[in-house]
């Protein structure tokens, strides 16, 4: 702070206001969108007249979810949330993006699924690889070949780079709505179609909005829900291959998260955070997914009892 500054800081403190630092946000504009209303917003949604035509494939979606339930992680631990083994608690939650992924597909959209495991157990490996087998499309399971968050992060990043397809990023403790899967490619197809430009989806409100910090958004009317523009993610979200191709500069540090000396480097605002200063990032509200690691984690308003009651 300068020196005038300090000066009106004191002066104006008397009166019971202060001067902060606010960190600095660009709104980028809508452009190509057509949303001049509401009623436009929803016509355009609810529309199959797409005016423009994108060389990139939308048609197709792959979904990579990362895993690593072992003793290390989940032995003698239970969810705070759910109160169950930590075993138990993951296992639904990937069993809940199954299930979307399975719900998608009978709506003819044509999805494959990529699990990368870091080295869990044998046992629960077993279990992941029979919840595989009741979804509905080509899937594989991949041993990482490294160790390590960050490197699992790095390598599923890296698994999109030369392919031509959405991709869905995915952590093993999001809980997902049914329909998460078909809206979040409903609505990505509908951007993508109207403004041939890429955007990114985060499945759920980032917490910090309503803690850390205040940004201006803009709020689109959907189909089913409401998407806000945002710039701030976890490594979790829904974009496309070529974006990951573009930027790869910000995907590189992702090997750091989880290494002691690095993770600096490695975090969201270091690396993926900054897609936003080239493309939209939007949040469904409300959510189709939480993250489901503890109560400071969770969207307000959101049914997960209700959710994960519904999931065996």
């Amino acid at each position: 702070m300068n020196e005038v500054l300090r000066i009106l800081d004191k002066l104006i403190k008397k009166q019971g206001y202060a001067i902060k630092k606010h960190p600095e946000y660009n709104l980028l504009p809508l452009k190509n969108y057509g949303f001049d209303d509401q009623k436009k917003i929803y016509n355009s949604f609810n529309s199959n007249n797409n005016n423009l035509e994108g060389s990139d494939n939308i048609d197709r979606l792959e979904v990579c979810l990362r895993t690593c339930i072992n003793d290390k992680r989940a032995k003698s631990k239970r969810s705070e949330l759910t109160n169950v083994d930590l075993e138990e608690h993951l296992l639904k939650c990937i069993n809940s993006l199954f299930i979307s992924i399975n719900e998608a597909i009978d709506q003819r959209l044509e999805i494959s699924l990529t699990v990368f495991d870091d080295r869990s157990n044998v046992e629960t490996l077993d279990k992941i690889k029979q919840l595989c087998k009741a979804v509905n499309c080509d899937w594989q399971i991949v041993t990482t070949d490294k160790t390590g968050q960050g490197e699992s992060l790095h390598q599923h990043f890296s698994s999109a780079k030369d392919k031509n397809a959405l991709f869905y990023f995915c952590e093993d403790d999001y809980l997902h709505e049914a329909g998460a899967i078909q809206e979040m490619m409903v609505f990505y197809k509908k951007i993508y179609n109207q403004t041939t430009e890429h955007i990114l989806i985060h499945p759920q409100e980032h917490e910090m909005i309503y803690s850390e910090i205040n940004y201006p958004s803009y709020i689109l009317l959907g189909e089913n829900r409401r998407w806000r523009t945002m710039s701030n993610a976890t490594h979790t979200f829904f974009t496309h291959s070529s974006v990951v191709k573009k930027y790869w500069d910000y995907f590189e540090n992702t090997k750091y998260v989880g290494v002691k000396e690095k993770r600096h480097l490695g975090s969201e605002k270091k690396t993926t955070d900054k897609l936003f200063n080239h493309i939209h990032g939007f949040s469904p509200i409300p959510a189709v997914a939480i993250h489901f690691q503890s109560k400071d984690c969770l969207p307000p308003f959101f049914d997960w009892k209700g959710l994960w009651d519904k999931i065996k």
